[in-house]
């Protein structure tokens, strides 16, 4: 099967790595074409042109809302993270149409991606699902769910969680400095805990930030706002993301937005003008 790839940031890019590493025939698209270039992908010139499975990895409900418009394919898979909302106005577009709908956002970052180690989130139709299956089993380990509006909501509620986490242990790191508490020994105790595995794959980026990071900060302030949308649409309350999502977007305000996303709970300081143990 054909496979097309639309957006080719850094999660797209990977994916389309991934697929060709595994035999497949790959298009791909994006915005600025000279993200295509080094790609083993065959470039278009526009979304019209898409083919097969046809992944979409925009950044947000608006980009994805602009790219949809006159594509072209088989099978549309939402790989990005978007508002519940979005999704089902996109579900009852396609209505009646011969284009298939899945929802199949990715947990894990790009290099898990890559490796075939990400989980996808697989929302939709067995029927539409059971065309494309083939492709999913060479990705990396697959989650099903009945609908494309459950399978984005899981991941919202998902990252929600997991950016509210990360939120709360850079205060964590935040306290212990200001109370002397040094690096390794804030690291020794969450390796004691529950919070070894946390502690293991975030630690260090907090403490010793990278300079280009998988995830920014305006992103996870996108994702929780997608996430409290779509728990209020749902008159289902979001009461500590709702705190999350305050969080991130005034330190995106603040002209933090490129930061990891990590970082958030140990920028509170700097970003409303205090001081800091580093």
């Amino acid at each position: 099967m054909d496979v097309t790839v639309i957006g080719t940031g850094r999660m797209g890019s990977a994916l389309v790595r991934r697929l060709a590493n595994q035999g497949f025939t790959v298009y791909a698209w994006n915005r600025t074409r000279d993200k295509l270039k080094g790609l083993p992908a065959r470039a278009l010139d526009d979304v019209s042109q898409a083919r097969g499975l046809v992944f979409i990895f925009v950044s947000d409900d608006d980009a994805l809302n602009m790219v949809i418009k006159g594509i072209s394919g088989d099978v549309i898979a939402l790989a990005g993270t978007y508002s519940v909302a979005a999704i089902r106005a996109l579900s009852t577009k396609l209505i009646g149409s011969n284009v298939g709908l899945l929802a199949t956002p990715v947990i894990g970052g790009p290099g898990d991606v890559e490796k075939g180690s990400a989980i996808y989130l697989v929302g939709g139709a067995e029927v539409v699902y059971n065309k494309v299956k083939d492709v999913f089993d060479k990705l990396g380990t697959i989650i099903r769910l009945p609908t494309a509006e459950s399978a984005m909501a899981l991941k919202l509620a998902y990252n929600a969680l997991l950016i509210g986490s990360m939120a709360l242990l850079g205060e964590y790191v935040n306290l212990g400095r200001t109370y002397g508490v040094d690096n390794e020994t804030l690291k020794d105790l969450l390796r004691r805990t529950a919070f070894k595995d946390i502690a293991d794959k975030y630690l260090d980026r907090i403490i010793s930030p990278k300079a280009l990071p998988s995830f920014t900060l305006s992103l996870a302030a996108k994702d929780v706002h997608y996430a409290v949308k779509s728990a209020g649409d749902a008159k289902t309350p979001m009461v500590v993301s709702s705190a999350v999502k305050a969080l991130y977007e005034l330190l995106s305000a603040l002209g933090l937005g490129n930061e990891d996303y990590v970082r958030a709970g140990i920028l509170e300081l700097e970003g409303f003008g205090k001081n800091n143990a580093y």
